[in-house]
């Protein structure tokens, strides 16, 4: 079946389940799905890109007045590459790939016309820029601790289960929101989200049906209610924030687009949606490895960076607040990541950090939580810098 019909029929079932859905919630819900419509129009698929910038309003994230530009390896790539991961490449559509090594590029590689200027989607790595933000928030005394209330700056949550959610509940994916994220159920939350055009009124519908702060539970509503609060305290648009806080600091090449619901709106997609390139996306992680320190600045504070790469529960040790954890041949590892094969991979003790940014990721996880094609990027890194005895066996 070609492709063209498979969007034709994506389109035709949408439109039929979109009449259907009108007709039984009494056009609450019609300019959301309208927006879905529209959108599946203008893109000719019935999924999300790493380039949908380019279809929807966005807000600048400025890059530094002082930009740094990564040194390169001596041996700047010098090194065989691998058959597996010059597989994995194809198979999953990379754009980018990085081995940073020392803080310098060792390996570089882009794919399929993009470059080390292109900007693409983050996805849910964009999470991790609202931990961030909250930290940063917290030293600069517009949020009191990570145990300050929701309901402190959206008293409407009180009445919606949401009484005693703190902020930390939400940057740590335990604030009991009632969620499904399901990003195959296009007239789901999570795809509602993504399209609609009022996105702060969708979210002040949420409600909480399990008790805050006792268990793991992933949910991209709970990051865009946290940058809600966030901009609240601190009377500033999440892009400006960025801007400040963070691009600037770390010597950000490239302005970065942050994607927003409308002009009339200007809600930030704080869960999903910064778009910038594979270098300066790679400087976030630079950033955490040095425990905060950049170009001899103490952007956050080393207590805040070991907080955040730290599991907050032990009966589930693979988050901590807005980053992934784990260990791979005993050197641990903190990561961010988006849903279509987005990694920015840190190893703070060998100094290293492995980058990729691409169109698609593999099915299924690993034993050990993480999306099969996550390993086989580590894997094969360590392979080439084995072989090249840049790392111990």
């Amino acid at each position: 079946m070609s492709l063209r019909v498979k969007i034709l029929i994506s389109f035709f079932t949408l439109s039929i389940i979109l009449v259907c859905s009108i007709l039984f919630t009494k056009h609450e819900n019609f300019n959301d799905y309208k927006s879905m419509v529209e959108l599946v129009l203008k893109t000719k698929r019935t999924k999300a890109s790493i380039d949908d910038y380019k279809f929807f309003e966005n807000n600048t994230v400025h890059k530094s007045q002082k930009p740094l530009r990564w040194a390169k390896h001596k041996q700047y790539n010098q090194l065989e590459t691998t058959k597996q991961l010059e597989a994995i490449h194809k198979d999953y559509e990379s754009t980018a790939f990085l081995i940073i090594l020392n803080d310098s590029i060792i390996h570089e590689k882009y794919f399929l016309g993009y470059d080390e200027s292109s900007m693409t989607n983050s996805f849910s790595m964009s999470k991790s820029i609202i931990s961030f933000l909250l930290f940063k928030s917290i030293e600069s005394n517009t949020v009191e601790s990570l145990d300050e209330k929701l309901i402190k700056y959206y008293p409407e949550f009180e009445f919606k289960g949401g009484k005693d959610v703190t902020v930390g509940d939400l940057a740590s994916m335990s604030s009991g929101l009632k969620w499904q994220e399901n990003y195959k159920d296009l007239l789901g939350i999570t795809a509602r989200a993504y399209v609609t055009e009022d996105l702060k009124k969708l979210m002040l519908k949420s409600s909480f049906i399990e008790l805050p702060g006792k268990k793991f539970n992933y949910q991209s509503g709970s990051t865009q209610i946290l940058a809600m609060v966030i901009e609240k305290a601190n009377n500033k648009k999440i892009n400006d924030l960025v801007s400040e806080w963070l691009w600037d600091p770390i010597g950000a090449e490239e302005d970065a687009l942050w994607m927003i619901d409308s002009k009339e709106n200007n809600e930030i997609k704080a869960y999903c949606c910064l778009n910038s390139n594979a270098r300066d996306f790679s400087k976030v992680g630079k950033l955490y490895k040095n425990m905060g320190l950049i170009n001899g600045k103490q952007v956050i504070d080393s207590s805040n960076v070991i907080k955040s790469i730290s599991p907050r529960f032990e009966n589930n040790p693979i988050y901590g607040y807005g980053f992934w954890l784990g260990e791979y041949e005993n050197y641990k590892f903190f990561s961010l990541r988006g849903h279509q094969g987005q990694y920015v991979i840190v190893f703070p003790k060998i100094d290293l950090i492995i980058t990729r940014l691409g169109r698609s990721k593999a099915k299924g996880q690993s034993l050990k939580g993480f999306p099969k094609d996550f390993e086989k990027y580590i894997s094969e890194s360590f392979k080439i810098l084995k072989t090249n005895k840049l790392i111990s066996e």
